[in-house]
């Protein structure tokens, strides 16, 4: 056997393996022909589908055609009765097959006589809707109804017979094999295409062609059109359908399979014997080089190094969690300390020190969750966060925490700012924060001595500044093989020389990641030994007239310490009114605005305002949105019709800060925006924009409060976002800071004890509404009174509180939401029931806390 295996020469074994080879190319080539064929049939039925919707259109505008000239007969009849016969003897001669007539609702016809028990949709014209309607022996009718003033009078329609049927509705083939019928919904025949014999009765009356009749209808009810392949007796053919919407009528037919895809399936099997010799001549050339191949299998060894790296990968990722969360703790520790020297400390110096404290640490805190947060970034699901921003506070915060550092390595660190820079940007300031640290922490850590320059420039084009960032250092440069790894996530470059240099690899990873996520780019260039240079170019949108000015980090500070507690202007002359249904809200507004000396008024809901705007003119409304009874909305439509409003400026005042709730406020007539809490400048801010220019004065410098007013500085950067993750250190002890109350409150003492008085007093009053809303379960009402304790809660600094509520506010919204699933409402009610008790438990404590400290 062995020696009968050995003489088989390499030939023979070739001849064997082409002969397997054109038998598995043979069943290859037939399921190929199959496969290709069905996929023919699909792209024809597609086509024919796409055809019978063009016709059930052409049909559907057939039917409204003779729809809109009995309207506008309907129309001329409301006005000229007595011509009723005239215009049915015009509807008439229009269109010679039909039969116009009208009936009144006690069935007195005028006209072509009709029978309400042949078409019993025509007394539903009655109620004002156009009808079509069929009977095997009487044909069609269209009818629309004929008003008078608000009521239906008569009903005009025009009866096709029968025997009229085809050359009014019958449809055009769509070539000369095809036939189009319409039927009606019970499936009987409405409107037969032109020499419909017996023949073509049993060709519907075949059985396969009912039964792809059957898909068609089954497909129908997801598609407005749709065509199926069937084969029978009868032959190959295309049966399909579509509904005309505004009818009880479809539209179906048939067309040949050949004069469809016949020709070009010939064409295909010609191909296909083509292609199949050209494979087995293939196949004869190359056989030597297939049996010289074999296929490798991955070894075992492969696979346990792959799951190494795996593995090896996910301890990375989970060492630096942990690390991150290490260095977290005694960093929020850290941040805490810091506040307390800003809440208590008079001294102007040490405030200062503590200010550039709490800049340094809110910055790497920020970082340190975006390590905690890198599986995010790996997968492309980090978000940014815009809104306007200065960019004379963010490179002062930049240059306060890098300046120490520079200081501390003994380096000249260098800062040139392009004085005509715009000042007010819009993007996200915490990413670019981030990337600037990243970028100017890389330069002096590999730069022993000598400079770290950052230069700030740009161009203008129209509303947008290309921000040019360019950060240059002596240090030791970079060896052009190591370029490509710059951006490579845990890369450490030159590691012998550089094995001192902390770091974990990551900072110009994320900052390369960040600036493509906002349209920007950096570019490096190096010369080993003698440093490096990264430009940064960002496109900012600009978002107002001032220019950033001569930089200068330390004067910058004095200048903010000055601005938080100076009144920019007076307004004597002004009026404005408050609307909003918290009492506390209206109580820090009015406060804030005290010093502008302007005409404050007070209201408590929408309705009270539209009376004071009755007796009274006003040069600004400011409205809260969210009230019960007559939202925010709803007031400014009404207000807006109350003569002597029409100079009037209307702010919206809202908790809600999401993306695109400005436009939309906008979008509904409102002049101005602003998010609650607002601080004082910010309120000042909006205020001063809507009064009229003669109004407004600037304050004098004796009108300004004292530097010793001053409780707690404005807390550059802090944001919602970072709010909701200091709450989660201590989720369920409550906390009054009074850093962040302070800072709602203009930054005066008097105001916040004012405020906190206020808060505890109006405690149990608001408890008492929210507790019989309730108990009624009226969760509208609910909501509200729990968005305003949201808003009250973050006045006076309380971050937990101001989650809880907010928590609550959602499960209301998602109760009343019309999108909502009743599942999703249920869960909804059942989230609101079982955190009621704990909310109200914590508004008690928080109002004694507020109690207690007004006491102190």
């Amino acid at each position: 056997m062995n020696s009968r295996i050995s003489k088989l020469g390499l030939s023979q074994k070739a001849f064997i393996e082409i002969i397997i080879l054109t038998i598995i190319l043979f069943i290859t080539g037939n399921i190929l022909q199959n496969q290709i064929s069905r996929k023919l049939n699909d792209a024809a039925e597609e086509s024919v589908s796409q055809m019978t919707a063009d016709m059930a259109q052409l049909a559907d505008e057939r039917f409204m055609r003779y729809i809109n000239t009995l309207k506008a007969a309907s129309v001329y009849l409301e006005q000229h009765e007595e011509q009723k016969n005239n215009i049915l003897e015009a509807i008439n001669q229009e269109n010679v097959y039909g039969r116009a007539g009208v009936m009144d609702y006690e069935g007195n016809i005028t006209g072509a006589v009709v029978s309400k028990h042949d078409f019993p949709k025509l007394l539903r014209a009655f109620q004002g809707n156009n009808v079509v309607d069929y009977h095997t022996d009487g044909g069609i009718i269209v009818a629309v109804p004929v008003y008078y003033g608000d009521n239906v009078r008569y009903v005009l329609y025009q009866i096709f017979p029968r025997g009229n049927l085809t050359k009014v509705f019958g449809l055009a083939d769509y070539n000369p094999y095809s036939r189009i019928v319409i039927q009606y919904k019970d499936g009987s025949l409405a409107v037969p295409y032109e020499n419909f014999s017996t023949k073509d009765h049993e060709f519907w009356d075949d059985q396969d062609i009912k039964a792809g009749m059957v898909e068609v209808h089954s497909r129908l009810e997801t598609s407005k059109a749709a065509a199926v392949y069937t084969e029978g007796s009868k032959g190959k053919y295309y049966v399909f359908g579509a509904d005309l919407p505004q009818t009880d009528f479809s539209l179906v037919g048939y067309i040949p399979w050949s004069a469809v895809a016949g020709r070009i399936n010939s064409v295909y099997k010609m191909v296909q014997w083509v292609f199949t010799l050209m494979l087995l001549l293939f196949a004869c050339v190359s056989i030597y080089l297939f049996m010289a191949q074999t296929k490798v299998a991955e070894n075992e060894a492969l696979k346990k190094a792959r799951q190494a790296a795996d593995d090896a990968n996910r301890a990375k990722s989970q060492f630096l969690a942990n690390m991150s969360h290490e260095i977290r703790t005694p960093l929020n520790a850290i941040n805490g300390m810091d506040e307390m020297i800003l809440r208590r400390s008079r001294d102007m110096d040490i405030r200062r020190y503590a200010s550039n404290i709490h800049s340094a640490s809110t910055a790497l805190l920020g970082i340190i969750n975006e390590i905690l947060d890198f599986s995010k970034i790996e997968s492309g699901r980090m978000e940014l966060v815009t809104a306007k921003y200065s960019l004379r506070v963010l490179l002062k915060e930049v240059v306060t925490l890098v300046g120490f550092r520079a200081k501390a390595k003994q380096l000249e660190f260098i800062i040139n700012v392009d004085a005509d820079l715009p000042n007010e940007l819009y993007g996200d300031v915490g990413r670019i924060r981030q990337i600037l640290i990243n970028v100017i922490n890389n330069a002096i850590k590999y730069t022993d001595e000598g400079t770290v320059t950052f230069d700030v420039g740009g161009d203008i084009v129209e509303d947008i500044l290309n921000l040019k960032l360019v950060v240059t250092d002596t240090g030791i440069g970079i060896k052009p093989e190591d370029m490509e790894k710059l951006f490579k996530d845990f890369e450490r470059l030159d590691i012998q020389k550089n094995c001192k240099v902390e770091g974990t690899g990551l900072g110009l990873a994320i900052t390369h990641r960040l600036l493509t996520m906002m349209g920007g780019t950096v570019n490096v260039s190096s010369i080993y030994g003698k440093g490096s240079t990264f430009t940064i170019e960002l496109p900012q949108k600009i978002m107002g007239a001032e220019v950033i000015g001569d930089f200068d980090a330390d004067q910058d500070i004095e200048e903010e310490l000055e601005d938080v507690v100076a009144t920019s202007f007076t307004a004597p002359e002004a009026s404005i009114l408050i609307v909003d249904d918290n009492e506390m809200n209206c109580f820090v507004a009015t406060c804030m605005l005290s010093d502008t000396k302007a005409k404050l008024t007070v209201a408590h809901s929408g309705s009270e305002a539209l009376e004071f705007l009755k007796k009274e003119s006003f040069h600004l409304v400011m409205t809260d949105y969210m009230m019960p009874g007559m939202d925010g909305i709803a007031t400014l439509n009404e207000a807006k019709k109350i003569k002597g409003t029409e100079n009037t400026r209307f702010v919206i005042l809202t908790a809600t800060a999401l993306a695109g709730v400005r436009e939309k406020f906008l979008s509904e007539g409102f002049d101005d925006y602003l998010s609650k809490p607002m601080t004082g400048k910010q309120l000042e801010t909006v205020v001063k924009r809507n009064l009229p220019a003669e109004l407004v004065h600037p304050a004098e410098k004796s009108e300004a409060n004292g530097i010793n007013d001053i409780n707690a500085l404005e807390e550059p950067g802090r944001n919602d976002s970072q709010v909701n993750k200091e709450v989660t250190v201590s989720r369920r002890i409550p906390k009054i800071d009074m850093s962040i109350g302070i800072k709602y409150c203009n930054n005066s003492d008097n105001l916040y004890k004012r405020l906190l008085g206020m808060f505890s007093k109006l405690c149990e009053a608001n408890i008492k509404e929210m507790e019989q809303s309730f108990g009624e379960e009226q969760w509208d009402a609910y909501r509200i009174k729990v968005h305003a304790l949201k808003s009250g809660a973050l006045n006076i600094g309380c971050n937990l509180l101001h989650e809880m509520a907010k928590e609550q506010e959602q499960a209301g919204k998602e109760y009343i939401s019309e999108e909502s699933t009743e599942t999703q409402r249920i869960k909804a009610v059942e989230y609101m029931k079982q955190h009621h008790e704990e909310l109200m438990d914590m508004y008690r404590q928080v109002a004694q806390m507020a109690r207690d400290m007004t006491e102190e």
